[in-house]
C-alpha cells in the first residue's frame, strides 16, 4: 500500500480549496477583482488535478509531499506549477485578509 498523508491533512486541504473557490465566486458575483478571482479559481481547480495526476506513479515509500519536493528538486515543470499555484493562493488569502482588516479599521474610525 502507498504511503500517504494523514486524513486530517486531506480534509484541511480540500476544505481550503473549496473555501478558496467559494470566496472567489463570491468576489466574481460582487464584481470585485474579476480577473484575479478567475485566476484563483483556475489555479484552485488545476493545481490539485496536476498534482494528483503526477503523483499516481510515485514510489511507495514517498508520500505526496515528499514526492512533490523530490520532483521539484529535479526541476520538473509540473512541480514548479503546483508550488507556484499554492504560493499564489496563499498570497491571495493574505492580501484578502489585509484588505478586509483595513476596511474594518476604516469603518470603525468613522
Amino acid at each position: 500500500m502507498s504511503n500517504t498523508l494523514p486524513a486530517w491533512f486531506w480534509i484541511a486541504y480540500y476544505l481550503f480549496l473549496a473555501i478558496t473557490i467559494g470566496v472567489s465566486i463570491y468576489n466574481l458575483s460582487n464584481r470585485k477583482s474579476i480577473r484575479l478571482s478567475l485566476l484563483v479559481i483556475w489555479i484552485a481547480i488545476t493545481v490539485p488535478i496536476v498534482g494528483l495526476l503526477n503523483s499516481i506513479g510515485r514510489f511507495d515509500e514517498l508520500n505526496e509531499f515528499q514526492h512533490l519536493v523530490s520532483e521539484l528538486q529535479q526541476g520538473l515543470l509540473w512541480a514548479w506549477y503546483v508550488c507556484s499555484g499554492y504560493l499564489i493562493l496563499v498570497v491571495w488569502w493574505i492580501t484578502l485578509f489585509l484588505k478586509v482588516r483595513t476596511h474594518q479599521k476604516k469603518s470603525v474610525a468613522r
